[in-house]
């Protein structure tokens, strides 16, 4: 199916008016799910979006704490980079996974405050 197709296909899940947010996204998903083919049924797409849906997790970041304030995201970065230069254990270097496992070790201990 080529792009033109999979437009003129999801076009009856994107339009309409009246629906609530969540009404939309969920035809929407219907929709993917239909037009890609990973779906063979209105009912058998409904029921993967609906349990998609249900099983993503909602992220908590506590590094920003405030986004729209440019100076405030700027000072919890830099405080961020502090915390992780402190914590880093600048051993595991020599490869690029261990020196993925220290950042990544660091990061809790700066952002969950594992130790």
């Amino acid at each position: 199916m080529d792009r033109q197709q999979y437009n003129d296909c999801m076009r009856p899940y994107i339009s309409g008016s009246g629906l609530t947010k969540e009404e939309r996204r969920l035809r929407f998903c219907i929709g993917a799910k239909l037009c890609s083919g990973k779906a063979k049924t209105e009912e058998e797409a409904k029921s993967v979006c609906l349990i998609a849906r249900e099983k993503k997790p909602k992220v908590k970041t506590t590094a920003i704490k405030d986004t729209d304030n440019v100076e405030n995201c700027e000072k919890e970065i830099l405080k961020l980079a502090s915390c992780i230069a402190e914590h880093a254990d600048m051993n595991l270097v020599r490869n690029i996974n261990s020196l993925e496992v220290g950042i990544a070790n660091a990061l809790m201990v700066c952002l969950c405050q594992r130790q």
